[in-house]
């Protein structure tokens, strides 16, 4: 404490700027270890369809009160092809190819209990790409979609099932498992 208020007296006669910026690091240090936690409410989930159009997905969802918030990625595809062709009479069509889907969404839940129904609106998209013979690359906001689903559980950890339609009316049941990070 000796040294803060001799740091102090320095500051004040402009002696020493090093001192002045060591001082005010502590200062903040000394804030944010004191500061009371934060609970930000995210959990983690995998999902079956979820994202929108993936096979499967990992999901961060912000648990609210009754209004949530939920970012995702999910694997689509992923295809490797080497053909050899000895006689050289066809085209080798060799190549990797990786597809992946995503989506941001907003769910209301009607009730903040162990059960509670909700609807959902969100925007996915999409990209792909592929190496090889037939190199391509691809991305695509995949579109808005809506649903109705219901969530069993509370954050630290919770089952969910959904039914969404998307702009094209194509239609995708969601299920997954998620828990509290």
């Amino acid at each position: 404490m000796t040294q803060i208020l001799g740091c102090i007296n320095l500051m004040e006669k402009g002696k020493d700027e090093c001192m002045r910026k060591r001082l005010l690091a502590l200062l903040a240090l000394a804030g944010l270890a004191s500061a009371s936690p934060s609970y930000a409410n995210w959990t983690l989930n995998v999902g079956y369809h979820n994202p929108m159009n993936a096979d499967l997905g990992v999901n961060f969802l912000y648990w609210g009160s009754q209004w949530n918030f939920e970012i995702g990625i999910g694997w689509v595809d992923a295809d490797a092809k080497a053909t050899d062709d000895a006689d050289e009479t066809e085209k080798d069509d060799d190549g990797v190819g990786l597809a992946l889907a995503g989506d941001l969404n907003v769910k209301y839940r009607f009730t903040t209990g162990a059960i509670a129904p909700y609807i959902q609106v969100g925007m996915g998209a999409w990209t792909s790409a592929a190496v090889g013979d037939q190199t391509d690359a691809n991305a695509d906001l995949g579109g808005p979609f809506a649903g109705i689903g219901l969530m069993l559980g509370k954050p630290n950890f919770y089952v969910y099932a959904a039914y969404n339609v998307d702009k094209n009316e194509n239609d995708q049941v969601q299920a997954g498992i998620g828990f509290d990070i």
